[in-house]
């Protein structure tokens, strides 16, 4: 069953967060800047809090798509941040901040794929996959690790640093 459950969800999460990926590096999607009315703190369905901002959405070209576009993002008022319209997730931010979240998570989703193709394949009889693991799962667990890092690093310079 840890097989199961370590397939079926490493091949979710990874298919998600490298479409995501996608779009922070500018590959899917469609490209635009949203200028900052406002931003509050509002409270997601978990209770959770979250900043939300409104604003006016432009293309890449300068055409007005949205008069009050959202986006769930630390902007300040009157900034402009550069956004993907994603097929399925709606406003995504870009930026490195964007570009090292997905990178990790979609490397996060390959190691949950790793394990659960591990576990399968060690529950068929096949004991050189145990070997295998443990010979690459620590580059992969450490990629993870060093990209969670970086992440966190980047937050902090961003909300320190930024203007």
């Amino acid at each position: 069953m840890a097989a199961l459950v370590g397939l079926v969800f490493g091949v979710v999460l990874t298919g998600y967060c490298g479409l995501m990926l996608a779009g922070a590096v500018g590959l899917s999607g469609t490209a635009g800047r949203l200028h900052v009315d406002s931003c509050a703190v509002v409270r997601t369905y978990n209770n959770k809090p979250t900043t939300e901002c409104h604003g006016q959405l432009l293309s890449a070209d300068g055409r007005l798509i949205d008069t009050d576009a959202v986006i769930q993002a630390d902007a300040r008022i009157g900034s402009t941040i550069a956004v993907r319209d994603q097929p399925l997730t709606g406003l995504e931010t870009l930026g490195f901040r964007a570009i090292v979240g997905w990178a990790t998570l979609t490397v996060m989703g390959l190691f949950v794929l790793a394990f659960g193709i591990v576990t399968a394949l060690t529950l068929c009889g096949w004991g050189a996959a145990e070997t295998a693991w443990s010979r690459y799962s620590a580059a992969l667990a450490g990629a993870v690790g060093v990209g969670g890092l970086i992440y966190v690093l980047t937050v902090l310079y961003e909300h320190v640093f930024q203007p």
